[in-house]
């Protein structure tokens, strides 16, 4: 009996074993991309404030009942998870963070990750002085025998980084980001037309042009690495190019393999690197990005448009410009499954730095304005770029110093700082839309004009939530004035109408649905039934 015992341990044992030898998933991103069911979601990046620590940043974010700490509205967090910092203090070492992040009900969050340590770091120089800025032996081979203790090759250092980051911390994470702004350039090669020397869009990134001072086919093998060893653990789990704002890059990754041999399809290397990413995570700033100017011959200068639309509007046009290679390369739904986009920073600041706009008022606004646009345009996700200002504004030397969704962190004591304007309207635009769907049919019945934007919501309860502004179009100004009635199709008999700041003031009035005096300001308009 106990020899039969023993065998059958032993039995159990070399399934687990099996079990745990994980390989390549069976399916990539060419033919399936998992189905999106978190809903929109109101997100902020983490950063680092001492005194803080991440769990008071997570309170202050999404709001501790518990410590009466009221919060900002989070719903996601986007935290990061570096391999030095790993390396150093333990890959356990945030595991009761992430805990208490979910605790206090923040889900579908983002991990951006990468960024080895310097025993870790491939040494060589690819061009210029700099050696590589990502993990060395990425080709070796991702899996094993399950030889020490992990189904992973422990010489393929980012594989196995990848493994042990997943495994401690894939439950409160359902966005892996690899990389964070993987084409910062340091030239402008990115944006030439393809007919220029030097061009993304008809050469490969030299890797003295962009931050990881790499060839660009080994950011796709970090890719294909972070997939395969992703979706081993967490399937339904999404992989994300890292916060890229150049669609030339993104063509770059599309029209070739991890090979180093130029990206050339081999049986080793059999896919291009759109089978190795689910979602197309973005970073826009609409205030440097051209968003908000356009060249004008007859000036030989630019003409700008420095108002919260303009800006919001910017938000989603860079989701087209990537939908558009996106297509190019097949991935339009038909020849392979649609990617999904994620911002996960965009921001103005409230204060202006030479040509740039900045007022409390246009960031506040533009902030609910985004996050309406994106839920209009299928973005699932938006990470306000920051949690808390840098700076006071007597210390403030740029504008990304003055983009919080608190005044400053740093320095104070925890729960002291207050919102800021755009905090306040950050949160309710999420208190008073999360849970919410748009409605595009409904928001034609709208009929709204071309001096209105903002659409229709449908509840969980089946009632509708209508969010208005008048659209701004002055440079410089957030002045916009508009009547609007609400078509008597709708069969609206009153309404209760909460302003932008309505988490901050907590009033709200009645109004008939006729003749209601919109102002840039976005507000929300609830059918009285």
């Amino acid at each position: 009996m106990n020899r039969f015992i023993c065998l059958l341990q032993n039995f159990i044992l070399i399934i687990l074993h099996s079990n745990l030898l994980a390989q390549s998933p069976s399916k990539n991103a060419l033919q399936i991309v998992p189905e999106y069911k978190g809903g929109f979601r109101f997100g902020a990046n983490m950063g680092y404030y001492a005194p803080y620590t991440d769990e008071q940043l997570a309170d202050i974010a999404a709001g501790n009942p518990a410590l009466k700490v009221a919060g900002a509205g989070i719903t996601s967090l986007r935290p990061a998870m570096f391999g030095y910092f790993a390396e150093e203090w333990g890959y356990d070492i945030r595991i009761q963070a992430f805990k208490h992040y979910e605790k206090l009900g923040m889900s579908e969050n983002v991990c951006f990750i990468g960024y080895p340590p310097a025993q870790y770091r491939d040494k060589t120089v690819y061009c210029g002085k700099d050696t590589s800025a990502l993990y060395a032996n990425m080709y070796e081979p991702i899996w094993d025998k399950g030889e020490n203790g992990t189904p992973v090759n422990d010489k393929n250092y980012y594989a196995l980084y990848v493994y042990k980051t997943v495994k401690n911390y894939g439950q409160q994470v359902r966005f892996w980001e690899i990389w964070n702004e993987p084409d910062y350039a340091f030239n402008y090669n990115n944006m030439l037309p393809p007919d220029k020397k030097g061009s993304w869009w008809s050469e490969d990134p030299a890797p003295c042009d962009y931050s990881i001072h790499a060839p660009i086919q080994h950011y796709i093998r970090m890719l294909r690495i972070s997939y395969e060893v992703i979706k081993s653990l967490y399937p339904k789990s999404y992989v994300a190019v890292g916060g890229i704002g150049f669609p030339s890059f993104l063509d770059g990754i599309l029209r070739q393999t991890d090979n180093p041999d130029a990206g050339k399809t081999t049986l080793a290397y059999p896919n291009k690197g759109g089978a190795y990413f689910d979602v197309l995570s973005y970073h826009t700033y609409p205030h440097i990005d051209n968003s908000v100017r356009e060249w004008s011959n007859a000036k030989q200068g630019f003409v700008h448009f420095r108002h919260s639309d303009r800006a919001a509007a910017g938000v989603i046009r860079l989701k087209k410009e990537f939908e558009v290679v996106l297509k190019k390369h097949g991935f339009e739904g038909k020849k392979y499954p649609k990617k999904r986009f994620i911002i996960t920073e965009s921001n103005i600041p409230c204060k202006e730095f030479g040509e740039f706009m900045g007022t409390p008022q246009a960031q506040a606004h533009f902030l609910v304005k985004a996050a309406i646009q994106c839920m209009k345009n299928e973005v699932d996700q938006l990470y306000v770029y920051s949690l808390g200002e840098l700076k006071e504004d007597k210390e403030a030397r740029n504008e990304f110093d003055k983009m919080g969704l608190y005044e400053k962190l740093e320095g104070k004591t925890p729960y002291s700082s207050k919102l800021t304007p755009a905090g306040i309207a950050y949160k309710t635009a999420s208190i008073l839309l999360t849970g919410s769907v748009f409605d595009s049919v409904q928001t034609q019945k709208l009929n709204l004009p071309n001096q209105v934007d903002g659409g229709a919501f449908k509840c969980k309860d089946g009632t509708y939530l209508y969010c208005l502004w008048a659209k701004t179009n002055i440079d410089r100004s957030e002045m916009a004035k508009w009547e609007y009635s609400f078509p008597l199709s709708l069969k609206i008999n009153r309404l209760e109408i909460k302003d932008w700041n309505y988490t901050s003031t907590q009033k709200s009035v009645h109004s008939k649905p006729n003749k209601i005096q919109l102002s840039s300001s976005p507000c929300f308009l609830k059918p009285i039934r």
